[in-house]
């Protein structure tokens, strides 16, 4: 009966430990406790997914109003890579904020709440229904709005507020396009719904496919639904940076694969649909690089890059096919590496300086060894320079991009050709588009920790602790993932279809 049950065991275990952190005084014991739990909940999703991690699908279905199927349960490999990633970096942002958040109030609060908030994002991307994932979805939003609103930074209860409505008009309409599924088909079941939606006619999904998408697009903050991140990621507290970028606004894109492409894959066969989302996959890309360039304040740089890291997640699911889908994968986990890395560092630049100015920076790199190295691989890796796993991760997008592009028309089917010129068109643009990133990167890398320093800047030393060290471990995943890619892809390739 456990061994039935561990895939909700890994949620349970992060859930029940909560409460019991409620009682913690000490900012170095409550991370520490905090990293076990997640581990031990860890270790069950591990033993749960023995069979995903050979191909095969592992279920746990639960009567919970079984008729919403509301509490089901499903890991495969493409579901296990962001699974992994969360998990990974919730335990490294819980040991981060040991020594991060410490002489911060209330301790134990925080660490109940950041519980609660990795746990519900590891139920959302193992969940096997349109409920199941909607209940995590929510769950969501309330220890990341309180998060932001107590320990945040500048107008933090403010922002935190527009980030709970943006976020929460999203959730609704969705939640209303659940309703419209369920009344229509009879059932949220994933797998269930592909087989009974296989005949229904694409056009009659559009608007249920609409309403679902609208809160994992709010979630990717894709333009036009944006305004809600630059404010959010910049003012949370450094650590919940490093997971609301990295690891919250990816789970739309795994939400966008499961009830689109895996649930409805005909819908698809719509022009207009693969032109709206590779339109704005592009001007989500060029939006956030661009805006990127504008910043001084190196928080806001990371948010605006994370809008761009999030068009080619949507370029990737746009294509509809298994290069793009892998690269979705494969992307949330270098980008999660990536940008919370780059998010610690500016936490510790923020430490050591006492400014989030990029212009009252410079010359750091002799003083800053860990710090600098850790920012340079991770800008590299985002701009997917081999052979960091952000290469892999892009090559796979614009493959599949690519794919989708000449199967549209140009190699099958003359009367469609129009459509694959203009989808060739624009994965030309995102391709061109993502020399950006690495311009970004690098003048920021450049402005930061080369040059003249500045004289205010002449003490600044290193210490050698657990927040260098760790970005600078992820920026070395990032580099071992990179050199051995296969077993990530391998994973993120099993069940994006059902069998």
């Amino acid at each position: 009966m456990v061994r039935a049950m561990l895939a909700l065991l890994s949620v349970l275990v992060q859930l029940a430990g909560a409460p019991a952190l409620l009682l913690v005084k000490d900012w170095r014991r409550g991370g520490a406790i905090t990293a076990l739990f997640i581990a031990v909940g860890g270790v069950a999703l591990l033993l749960a997914s023995a069979g995903a991690l050979g191909g095969e699908a592992v279920e746990e279905f639960y009567a919970v109003a079984p008729d919403l199927n509301l509490l089901k349960l499903r890991i495969d490999g493409f579901n296990l890579v962001f699974a992994l990633l969360i998990l990974l970096l919730s335990v490294v942002v819980a040991l981060y904020s040991m020594e991060y958040m410490h002489g911060s109030p209330y301790p134990g609060v925080y660490y109940s709440l950041y519980l609660v908030y990795a746990a519900a994002m590891m139920g959302s991307v193992i969940s096997g229904s349109l409920t199941t994932f909607f209940v995590f979805f929510e769950l969501m939003l309330i220890p990341s709005w309180a998060l932001i609103a107590f320990w945040g930074t500048g107008r933090r209860e403010i922002i935190a507020l527009k980030y709970f409505l943006f976020t929460e008009v999203g959730a609704l309409l969705t939640m209303l396009g659940i309703t419209l599924v369920y009344a229509r088909y009879g059932t949220l079941d994933f797998a269930e719904l592909r087989t009974r939606l296989a005949g229904v006619p694409p056009r009659e999904l559009l608007l249920p496919a609409i309403l679902l998408s609208f809160g994992p697009l709010v979630k990717m903050a894709v333009v036009p639904l944006h305004a809600w991140l630059p404010d959010a990621h910049a003012e949370a507290p450094t650590p919940i940076s490093a997971l609301l970028s990295p690891a919250m606004i990816g789970i739309g894109g795994w939400a966008l694969v499961r009830m689109l492409i895996y649930s409805m894959p005909q819908l698809f066969a719509l022009t207009e649909v693969r032109i709206a989302l590779t339109v704005m996959a592009v001007l989500t890309m060029g939006y956030g690089s661009l805006c990127a360039f504008a910043q001084d304040d190196i928080k806001r740089l990371l948010a605006y890059s994370s809008i761009s890291q999030m068009g080619y997640m949507l370029l990737g699911i746009s294509s509809a096919c298994e290069a793009g889908v892998t690269g979705v994968a494969t992307l949330y986990f270098s980008h999660g590496l990536a940008k919370a890395a780059l998010f610690m560092v500016a936490g510790v630049l923020y430490h050591e300086l006492k400014t989030r100015s990029i212009s009252k920076m410079g010359g750091l790199a002799p003083r800053m060894r860990f710090t600098a190295t850790a920012a340079v691989v991770s800008f590299l890796s985002l701009a997917g320079v081999p052979p960091l796993l952000g290469f892999w991760a892009e090559l796979q997008v614009f493959l599949g991009a690519a794919s989708a592009s000449l199967s549209g028309g140009l190699l099958n089917d003359p009367s469609r050709a129009s459509l694959s010129y203009a989808m060739l068109s624009l994965t030309i643009a995102a391709v061109v588009l993502a020399v950006l990133t690495a311009g970004y990167g690098l003048w920021t890398v450049k402005r930061v920790f080369y040059g003249e320093p500045p004289r205010e800047l002449a003490h600044v030393e290193e210490k050698v602790c657990v927040t260098t060290v760790m970005p600078l471990f992820l920026a070395t995943l990032s580099v071992v993932a990179g050199i051995y890619p296969s077993w990530l892809i391998a994973l993120a390739r099993h069940a994006v279809t059902p069998p």
